[in-house]
Order: C-alpha cells, then structure tokens, then sequence
C-alpha cells in the first residue's frame, strides 16, 4: 500500500486540531445584523425598568453598567514580620462594589421630559433606603442591593427632549446574587422537617450566607441542643432554648443575628443560639444542610433554608 494511504500519525492530529481551535478563537467574530435597536427589558433599578418603551411611549435605555462586569476591588492588609522578610498572610476582604449606570430617556414630545425626569428621580431615591439593582444576564438573572453614591448627573441634551443621566451606586455587599422573580427579595429556599436533611445549591462562584427559619415548638436546651449543621463544610449552628409553636426563630448568617418573631412582634433572639455557633455560609456547588431536634426526636418543627446564589464578578 501506498504510504500516501497510511493512517497520519496521533501527534500529527492533535497538533492539526490545537492549530483549529487556535485558528478559530483569533478569527473575528461575525458582527450581528440588525434591523433596529433590541429593547430586552433586561435592566431595572428600583423598579425602574430599562431597555424598554413605557406607557407613554417613553424609550428608556442603559448603555453601560461600569463597574458591574468585573470583579470588585480586593482589600488586603500588608502586615510586616517584624525584622524577617516579608509579610504574614493577613486574611483580606473584597471592598464595596461600586458602579456607574449610563443612558438615556427618549420622548416623543419635549412635554414628557418633566414627568419622565421625575420617574428618574423617584427611582434614584435611594439615600435613606437602598434598592435592587437587577440585571438579566444570559445565563440567569443577578441582583445587587445598592444606594447612590454621588449626585446623579441628568441632562437634557437636545430640543426634542432627549435626557442623558449617570447614576453612580454603591453596593455594600459585593456579590451578585441569583434572582428569582416572583419568590421574596428573589430567594430559593428549601425546607427540612426535624431528623432531615436539605441541599442548598449555589451556582455561583463564591460562597453566600444563608437565612434559616424554624417554625414550630422546639425544646432545646444548652444539654439537648437543636443542630443545623452544614454537613459538606462542618459548621455548625446550635439552639439552646425553648421555643412555642407561635414562635419563630430567624438566623441570618450574613448580619449574624437571631430574631424571635411572634405576630408582628419581633425582639433580639441571640440568648436562644449557643455563645460560639458558626455563621453558615454556602460554598459554590451542593451544601448539604441537616435540621435536627435532639429531643426524644418529637419534634415537629421545620427549618426552611433561603439563599441565594452568587457571583463576585
């Protein structure tokens, strides 16, 4: 047989494909054909939804975010080691994330400015109470909790009444969080009868706190505790004291505090946690969560587990 025919050495594909998948990855990329500007709805601030055309005709466009895409700064100390070299491995932080949301109202009459600014203004009212800065993104939708930062800047530009503005937003927390509209400030949750487990599933890339909620009577003592343990890290969080089928208990992770709910009546609920807990977080990936009341096993309190997903950039 011909060595023509002869079958091309593995080394000789492997390098053949390395060259494709290079070859392809520096090509330029096709640009999209389009017949007009795509209005998504994909942006909203405050309820203040952008990219879309309003009741009164009224065209509301974001064309940038500055400072959403990327990861914000990271915040770590520089300790020296006395006369050695170096410098100790201070645990840092990530800083504040803040962000610059620009674009533009259009009218179709000079008449509508007014009340268009007014809307604007009404959603950038974010001094005293923050608000949801969330954005559609192709693979789900995220969330950040955000205030003003500075004065916004908005500018009437031509006669017709195009207004260009720029919002600068702080967000305190960092992560962008998973929203999942119709369930309350966007949580999953999952929920565990006494003796159970749960999983909490965290899409993200960085680790996220949790909120619990046990309702139902429970008969915890410092001897007898009731246990949330986070089963794939080891945390730990134990309940010492009783509570009443009335009553609620809710363990925020991320502002590390109990509340003891009842009715409308909500009091510091810290004495029914032990002294040391662990304040749970979920990694990236599956947590498995484990609820159990150590009380002859007669417990028929539940633990509904919220959290939700997040991304640091």
């Amino acid at each position: 047989m011909s060595p023509y025919y002869e079958t091309v050495p593995e080394d000789i594909q492997g390098q053949a494909n390395e060259n494709r998948l290079v070859n392809i990855g520096l090509t330029a990329y096709p640009e999209p054909y389009l017949s007009g500007l795509k209005l998504q709805e994909d942006i909203t601030l405050n309820n203040l939804v952008f990219n879309k055309i309003d009741a009164n005709n009224v065209v509301w466009i974001v064309s940038d975010i500055d400072g959403w895409w990327n990861v914000p700064d990271p915040e770590i100390p520089d300790l020296p080691r006395g006369w050695g070299d170096g410098s100790y491995g201070a645990v840092g932080r990530w800083a504040a994330r803040d962000m610059t949301l620009t674009g533009s109202f259009l009218v179709q009459d000079p008449s509508q400015v007014e009340v268009a600014r007014n809307t604007l203004i009404e959603a950038c009212d974010m001094v005293k109470a923050g608000g949801w800065l969330i954005v559609d993104e192709p693979s789900t939708s995220k969330a950040a909790y955000v205030r003003l930062s500075g004065r916004p800047s908005i500018q009437t530009v031509n006669a017709r009444g195009r207004t260009d503005f720029s919002i600068g937003l702080r967000a305190v927390d960092p992560i962008k969080y998973e929203w999942i509209d119709g369930n309350e400030d966007g949580y999953d949750y999952v929920d565990i009868n006494s003796g159970s487990t749960g999983s909490v599933v965290n899409s993200g890339n960085i680790a996220v706190p949790l909120v619990f909620e046990i309702s139902g009577a429970l008969t915890s003592t410092a001897s007898d505790a009731t246990e949330i343990i986070n089963t794939t890290s080891g945390d730990q969080i134990d309940i010492v004291s009783t509570t009443t089928s009335g009553q609620t208990l809710e363990i925020d992770t991320y502002n590390r505090e109990i509340l003891l709910v009842e009715g409308a009546t909500v009091t510091n609920g810290r004495a029914k946690g032990a002294v040391l807990i662990d304040w749970i977080y979920a990694a990236p990936g599956t947590s498995v969560i484990s609820f159990e009341d150590t009380s002859n096993g007669s417990s028929t309190a539940t633990c509904r587990v919220y959290w939700r997903s997040g991304w640091i950039g």
